[in-house]
């Protein structure tokens, strides 16, 4: 029975991690629900590449951190922050697509 994201974690957001980069993070406060998102395999740079519908060589990495119960990952931003075109100046409206993702 699989579970979208949204409903295992505590909060998602997104964040600039410099002008040319973003990194998002999934927290988590059960632990069983981290080890299920962990277990499940969905956080792999191919996956995000393809839910933000960007090349794989933009997701420079993913990392779980699991005395925090936190997985993230970062992206290489199309263009600057800030740029003309930007759409998010902070990096902090890209989260959204993760609320669907779907955990086995």
């Amino acid at each position: 029975m699989s579970t979208k994201l949204i409903d295992l974690v505590q909060f998602l957001f997104s964040k600039n991690a410099g002008p040319y980069l973003v990194t998002f993070d999934a927290v988590f406060d059960k632990e069983d629900s981290y080890r299920r998102v962990c277990d499940s395999g969905v956080f792999t740079k191919e996956r995000m590449a393809a839910l933000f519908k960007v090349p794989v060589e933009r997701i420079l990495s993913v990392h779980r951190y699991d005395a925090g119960r936190v997985i993230k990952f970062t992206m290489i931003r199309e263009i600057s922050s800030g740029d003309f075109g930007d759409r998010s100046v902070f990096g902090s409206q890209w989260w959204p697509p993760l609320i669907a993702l779907e955990i086995e």
